[in-house]
């Protein structure tokens, strides 16, 4: 089990900068196998991919607690960030949905997925600039 998790994070970390390119359907697979396999990772509740006027989306649910928002936040953009880069079909937008209990609303994050990449994979930025440019967040 620990080897086929170790096997998915290189994997994924060696595809972001190769040329292949992967359907919907794979890249769900690794997502879902991303999350699971990963320790520490959030639960991944749901994923939609959808078209909005001009932008391809990617929309990831978690469910986390309050006392680690920021990592969940952090480890679901760069899964959306490895993610996206090795897709056959270019996304522009990420949303993240943070569910962080039954009474509480959930916390709407949104992100420019070119500028999540330039954090994430290229490291062309910082944390803090990508927080500053890149990054949006709302309660519902």
């Amino acid at each position: 089990m620990i080897i086929k998790k170790i096997f998915l994070i290189i994997f994924l970390s060696s595809v972001s900068f190769s040329n292949e390119r992967f359907n919907d359907a794979q890249i769900i697979v690794m997502l879902k196998e991303y999350f699971k396999g990963t320790p520490n990772a959030p639960a991944l509740l749901g994923h939609r991919f959808y078209q909005n006027r001009n932008n391809r989306v990617i929309q990831l649910e978690i469910d986390t607690n309050l006392e680690e928002i920021n990592e969940s936040l952090l480890f679901s953009f760069k899964a959306m960030s490895l993610i996206t880069n090795v897709a056959n079909k270019r996304f522009s937008q990420g949303i993240l949905v943070l569910h962080t209990g039954t009474n509480n609303q959930p916390v709407i994050a949104e992100t420019d997925i070119k500028c999540a990449q330039q954090f994430f994979i290229y490291e062309d930025m910082g944390e803090k600039k990508w927080r500053k440019n890149c990054l949006s967040m709302k309660h519902n």
